[in-house]
């Protein structure tokens, strides 16, 4: 270990770290040099120890079997377990702690029994208990997180026994449906999470109070799982419980905490014969209606124009089994007008700001394209190329009448699904239509005439194709290439990531290998760049570590179907880690974590920069959880990327973080999040300071209410301004204030009817002290520079959203949507207005305001079928 640690420069770029670092990420905890002795000596670790690290795997998981009871007739699926079908079927008990005592045996006893049929597999489980100790609040569908007062029970499937993708359904003790899939998906930038929310199915579920605790029942058609055409099946199978008062994980096997994939605790299902996939056909037609009343302009004397529009319009989504393992979705002139707005921001980074997925149709079934960070949904269907180029072509007189911000698509559609060799395949294309802005000459009288079109985005098609393997229960390796084509003479790209993620057979250690490529087609000209990666971990037990390295040439650029973040870099870190899951005096769970990372330019190759984090991460006995890490680059760092421009560099003083996060109990009424950081920099007055407070309040298992305020206080802050060209670059030291506020209403009616309502204001003012002119080697001299620079930003947005599941899978949204924008810049910028000032300052800029009713109607052919 002390060759290792002698090459060990650094990491710990994300800062934040508010949720946990229990796990530490292979793609960003490297080794300084590929030739150094520390890179054999981890291959001899890796491999030497494989054995016996199974040999100690296998001793613990005395798998537990259970095996499922075939019948002719369905119980009825009211949460009553007195139907014939329960009495003789085995029983799963004996549950086994996860949380917060590993290997301890649960609080509270629970027996549950599966039956299946030619159509469904059903599950009955009773969950001893005090009934009036039992945590019932009311959720939204998929919404069971740690902060929901709800005691839930779950069921766990991996029918192709890959040990890396897997089903999983809820019902919390007020019958709310949770499901998602389970494996590794990636979140972007690198991180992978345990599960997949976005995923949904439809199903039955039933629950019943009882004098000594509560009942499941739950039906779950084939048609929501995937597994093999055989005669016999033997699953990989798991029940969970949660009881929220102690937040106890029990589960029916016994799950390791130190294992990093949960899969291979898993127990097995035994006895299903003769079922088979049946055709999954489901449409689900929908007819939206949309007013919106939206600022377009100001007359003359300064008063705001408004337009207002009026539409109906319909679509289709389509969910077709194309086998029994292979499914087509596809949706026909989407309508996405239910999902949340964006929280916009004011952007000072010379990247672009990459905001989450909520549309439906890109966040369900993509874990096979989000491999590789080369697919950033949001580039289909998003604004328009030109959207803000249209102001600057006006003419005289003109006016902008219309200027969607959203491209219209055609239709979007994809295909996944793996075969019976573990081999996952998929399939996305999508269809923009060209946009067009409409303008106006306001000196033609006639109403009929006087408007023109300006194209703001041509049509673009989007494709993309995924392969991933999992072999030796626990190793994979991936394939995917997406490509961008637009029409014309307008830019194409294509994009490939490969990557190999090898495992011992105990799943302890990781070796990591892989590359990207990128050609960028425009005019007459190809540009091609790549990246290339590896690295080496231990992934599971007390003590982790990870070390390896990450490249991207000057030209890698995926920008066209994913997201461009940086290039023209070769990182190299290296990181440790230390977990404990027992409870001890003082806590329920740790992570301690060190890291290192440095990087040098690709080219030409120059030092950037290196950094230290370390910290710590613990659940407390009170259930309190206290996260504090510090960060330091005890040198000056180089910035290829704040200039703006090829070929310059900024130098940077010296720079050090800290911060702690603290969560309070989730299961108080009242429970709070509390975030506060200090940064360091060695410039004359220069302070950062960031306040972030979170409290919840749970008024009944109805209605809960919680805030959010984010500030963030800094002073002489360092970074680019403005320039006259790449021979005058123009810096800036400047005071940045921005508060952050979010007020959100959750009112769940019942299961199935809940109305939200989210209201947030953003304010970030900018004051310039002084400028300076960037010189050649990175150093800033002053420079005199009379224009003003200073920045005052607004943003407010409400959104209203009530929902309806009538039917199963069948949906009524009504949705209100309220926001406006007000970006003063230079001279007219109110910069020495305060923060209620500037609320004041809403009330009089322009709003758009926009009302959707959408309903969508859930058909499955199975129900249909089964009717006539």
């Amino acid at each position: 270990m002390s060759i290792l640690l002698y090459y060990f420069v650094g990491t710990g770029r994300d800062l934040s770290l508010q949720n946990n670092t229990a796990k530490l990420n292979s793609n960003s905890v490297m080794i300084h040099s590929t030739k150094s002795p520390a890179l054999f000596l981890l291959f001899f670790i890796f491999f030497s120890s494989s054995n016996l690290q199974a040999q100690t795997l296998d001793a613990f998981h005395a798998k537990k079997e259970l095996r499922a009871t075939r019948i002719t007739k369905a119980p009825h699926i009211d949460g009553v377990l007195d139907d014939e079908a329960w009495k003789n079927a085995p029983i799963a008990t004996d549950f086994i702690q996860l949380e917060p005592k590993p290997f301890s045996k649960s609080s509270h006893s629970t027996e549950a029994r599966v039956l299946y049929d030619d159509d469904a597999v059903y599950i009955g489980a009773y969950l001893y208990d005090a009934p009036d100790s039992i945590s019932k609040e009311l959720a939204q569908r998929d919404d069971l997180d740690q902060n929901v007062n709800a005691d839930w029970f779950g069921v766990s499937f991996d029918c192709f026994q890959d040990n890396q993708n897997g089903f999983q359904f809820i019902v919390s003790g007020a019958g709310v449906q949770s499901d998602m899939k389970i494996g590794k998906f990636s979140c972007g930038d690198g991180c992978t999470n345990d599960n997949d929310p976005s995923w949904d199915a439809v199903w039955q579920s039933s629950i019943k109070m009882m004098p000594d605790g509560w009942v499941v029942e739950m039906r779950i058609p084939y048609s929501a799982l995937r597994f093999p055409k055989k005669g016999t099946q033997d699953w990989n199978f798991q029940l969970k419980r949660f009881i929220k008062r102690f937040n106890e994980k029990d589960r029916w096997s016994p799950q390791d905490p130190k294992l990093d994939n949960q899969i291979l605790s898993w127990g097995k299902l035994n006895g299903l014969e003769n079922i088979k996939p049946p055709l999954r056909l489901s449409l689900s037609p929908y007819i939206a209606a949309t007013y919106a009343h939206v600022p377009n302009g100001t007359t003359a004397s300064g008063e705001a124009l408004f337009s207002n529009s009026r539409s109906i319009s319909g679509g289709l989504d389509l969910k077709y089994g194309l086998s029994e393992s292979f499914t087509l979705d596809a949706t026909l002139i989407p309508n996405f007008g239910q999902v949340q707005s964006d929280n916009k921001i004011l952007n000072l980074s010379p990247f672009e700001v990459k905001y989450n997925e909520r549309r439906p149709f890109f966040t369900e079934g993509v874990e096979l394209f989000n491999k590789g960070d080369i697919f950033y949904s949001r580039r289909v269907g998003g604004t328009p190329s030109g959207y803000y180029d249209v102001s600057n072509q006006l003419k005289n007189n003109e006016i902008i009448t219309d200027n969607p911000s959203e491209t219209q698509l055609y239709n979007a559609s994809k295909i996944s699904g793996r075969t019976n060799g573990n081999l996952g395949i998929g399939i996305f294309n999508a269809v923009a239509a060209p946009m067009y802005a409409i303008v106006k000459d306001t000196s033609v009288s006639d109403a009929t005439k006087g408007e023109r079109r300006i194209q703001t985005a041509g049509l673009i098609n989007y494709n993309m194709v995924a392969f991933s393997k999992s072999f030796r229960k626990t190793s994979t390796f991936y394939i995917n290439n997406a490509n961008t084509w637009r029409e014309g003479d307008a830019r194409k790209a294509n994009v490939t990531a490969a990557q190999l993620n090898l495992r011992d057979t105990a799943n302890r250690y990781e070796y990591s290998f892989g590359g990207r490529t990128s050609q960028i087609f425009e005019t007459d000209t190809i540009s091609s760049g790549y990246t290339g990666n590896w690295s080496i971990s231990k992934v599971s037990g007390n003590w982790n570590w990870s070390v390896g390295q990450n490249l991207q040439t000057d030209k890698w650029d995926p920008n066209d179907l994913g997201i461009f973040q940086g290039n023209n870099n070769i990182n190299t870190s290296a990181g440790v880690s230390y977990q404990t899951f027992q409870p001890t005096k003082s806590f329920l769970q740790s992570n301690w974590f060190l890291n290192f990372n440095h990087d040098v330019e690709f080219k030409p190759t120059r030092f950037l920069d290196y950094g230290i984090n370390w910290g710590f991460f613990m659940r407390l006995k009170n259930q309190w959880t206290i996260n504090n890490y510090w960060y330091i680059q005890p040198t000056k760092t180089y910035d290829i990327f704040e200039p703006r421009y090829d070929g310059k560099i900024y130098e940077a003083p010296t720079f050090a973080n800290t911060g702690i996060n603290i969560n309070s109990d989730s299961r108080k009424r009242l429970q709070s999040y509390f975030y506060i950081s200090r940064r360091w920099r060695d410039i004359p007055g220069f302070s950062a300071w960031t306040f972030i407070v979170a409290p919840s309040f749970r008024v009944n298992n109805h209605l809960s209410i919680s805030a959010q305020s984010h500030i963030d206080l800094i002073k002489n802050q360092e970074g680019y301004a403005t320039d006259n060209g790449i021979n005058d670059i123009i810096f800036g030291r400047r005071d940045r204030t921005t508060a952050d506020n979010t007020l959100r209403f959750i009112y769940k009616f019942n299961t199935k009817s809940n109305l939200t309502f989210v209201a947030r204001h953003y304010w970030s003012k900018l004051v310039y002290n002084s400028f300076y002119k960037l010189n050649d080697n990175g150093s800033l001299t002053p420079r005199d520079w009379t224009v003003n620079q200073n920045i005052n930003n607004n943003y407010f947005n409400i959104d209203m959203i009530y929902t309806l599941e009538f039917a199963p899978g069948s949906f009524l949204n009504l949705v209100w949507k309220n926001n406006l924008s007000r970006y003063d810049s230079g001279t007219g910028a109110p910069v020495n207005e305060g923060y209620f000032n500037n609320v004041s300052l809403l009330s009089k800029t322009p709003q758009t305001n926009s009302f959707t009713l959408k309903l969508i109607y859930y058909v499955d052919y199975a129900k249909i079928k089964k009717i006539f």
